[in-house]
């Protein structure tokens, strides 16, 4: 893993040289390939700002299937292809969009209401993100088309599917289990981002830390922070 942080350290310093501004990287893959324990040793060598597309997560059965939600909460049209339910679906895309890009892109700082694990529900806790002239935003769908305006590079995680499969049947509990999400996932990483899309593709970490079984996705999940109150992040 320290050999792939090094080849990626030094594509994201030069984009974000060649870019002049501020530089967005997506960080995408399935679930438990090891995307959150890479984005966060990229963070610890870069100081580059870090947002997860978790913190924007709409568990199974909470939006129903061409919900008219109002907008700006409702999340684009994707097609679902087989599946009932698109992997857009699952992410409140609108809000990650001006909550969190659109205010680091513009060298402010992102605060919003992160999804929390252990309640299944967004949290009353502010998150805060400092600015920087690098971002990071990882997790599923963070490659998405309907991110592409405010994302510069994207890379793509790969971990074979054995290995991801083992740490999602360790880390999700059987009643939590979405086949439906799996689904979806295969859908988007077959059809709307295939591999040879990527800026540049990794291998995955070697191990994936647990997290809460509530309202759990196989797709990943974290805890929304540790203050009362709010969460700071670089």
């Amino acid at each position: 893993m320290a050999d792939e942080l090094v080849v990626t350290v030094a594509a994201l310093t030069r984009w974000r040289d060649a870019s002049g501004g501020v530089t967005v990287i997506a960080i995408d893959g399935h679930g438990a390939s090891g995307k959150s324990t890479i984005a966060e040793g990229l963070c610890s060598r870069t100081g580059a700002s870090l947002v997860h597309t978790d913190d924007f997560f709409v568990p199974c059965g909470q939006r129903a299937v061409g919900s008219n939600r109002p907008e700006p909460w409702r999340a684009p049209a994707t097609p679902a292809g087989e599946t009932g339910r698109s992997l857009a679906s699952y992410y409140e895309v609108i809000r990650l969009r001006l909550e969190a890009l659109e205010p680091l892109r513009a060298g402010q700082e992102a605060v919003f209401h992160a999804f929390d694990w252990d309640s299944g529900a967004v949290s009353s806790k502010v998150t805060r993100v400092e600015p920087s002239s690098l971002v990071l935003l990882e997790g599923v769908y963070s490659a998405a088309p309907e991110l592409g305006d405010l994302v510069d590079k994207a890379i793509y995680v790969d971990t074979p599917e054995p290995e991801r499969l083992r740490r999602l049947r360790r880390d999700v509990a059987p009643e939590d289990w979405d086949g439906e999400w799996l689904r979806a996932e295969k859908e988007y990483f077959t059809g709307t981002r295939p591999l040879e899309s990527f800026d540049l593709v990794i291998r995955g970490a070697g191990g994936a830390r647990p997290a809460p079984q509530s309202a759990r996705a196989p797709g990943g999940g974290r805890s929304a922070g540790s203050s009362d109150d709010e969460e700071h992040r670089r």
